[in-house]
C-alpha cells in the first residue's frame, strides 16, 4: 500500500478538524477503522496531531495552507523512521514523531540553536515517559503517552494554547495486543474503571 493511501485518510480528517485538544483528537484518529493497531503510521499521527491542533489554536487565515504545507514535511520526515525503532534504535517512533511536530512549528534548522535544546529535552522527556510506562509493542499506549507530556512544551511556546488531556480514554486494541499489559496499562478498559 502506497504512504499516500496510508495517510490520506489522515491528512483529510485533520484538515477538517477544528480541535485544540490533541488528545481527543488522537483517539478520534486512532477509533477510525482504517488506523492499525501497530505499526509506523503512528509516527506520522502523533506529530499530525499536534500541528493539526496547532494550527487550530493559531486561528490564522492561512491555516489550510499551513497546516497542509506542515503535514506533507512530516510525512516526509516521518518515512525515515522505520517500524519497530523502539526495539532495534531504543527510541520509540511516537516520540520522534512528536519532536519532528515541534521542529516544524519552530522553524528549526540544522544550525539554530532557538528551539533546538526545548526540543531536545522535549523529545527525552516523552522517552523516558514511554520507557517507565512499562513494556514494548503498543503504539497506541505510546502515542497516548507522546502527546500527553508533549502539550505542555508545546504551550511553554507562548501564542495558542493546546486543551491538555481532559480524562484517560480507554483502550479498544487490548484484545489484538497479544503482549498486553493488561490491567497494569493506565489505558486499559479495567484500569480505568477501578
Amino acid at each position: 500500500m502506497a504512504k499516500d493511501e496510508q495517510t490520506g485518510w489522515i491528512v483529510e480528517m485533520l484538515m477538517a478538524s477544528v480541535s485544540v485538544a490533541p488528545a481527543a483528537l488522537l483517539e478520534e484518529v486512532m477509533a477510525d477503522e482504517r488506523c492499525v493497531a501497530f505499526g509506523p503510521i503512528h509516527h506520522f499521527i502523533v506529530g499530525a496531531v499536534l500541528l493539526a491542533c496547532w494550527r487550530n489554536a493559531e486561528a490564522s487565515r492561512e491555516r489550510d495552507a499551513m497546516l497542509k504545507d506542515d503535514l506533507a514535511d512530516l510525512m516526509s520526515r516521518s518515512d525515515c523512521v522505520p517500524g519497530a525503532t523502539c526495539a532495534r534504535w531504543g527510541m520509540c517512533g511516537a516520540a520522534a514523531s512528536a519532536g519532528m511536530a515541534y521542529a516544524i512549528v519552530r522553524g528549526n534548522a540544522p544550525l539554530r540553536s532557538e528551539g533546538w535544546q526545548e526540543g531536545q529535552l522535549m523529545v527525552s522527556e516523552l522517552l523516558a515517559a514511554i520507557a517507565r510506562s512499562g513494556s514494548p509493542r503498543c503504539c497506541k499506549r505510546d502515542a497516548r503517552v507522546a502527546i500527553r507530556e508533549a502539550v505542555s512544551f508545546f504551550n511553554a511556546l507562548g501564542g495558542p494554547q493546546l486543551k491538555a488531556w481532559e480524562k484517560t480514554p480507554a483502550c479498544d486494541s487490548y484484545a489484538v495486543n497479544t503482549v498486553c499489559m493488561g490491567e497494569k496499562c493506565p489505558y486499559h478498559p479495567s484500569f480505568i474503571i477501578q
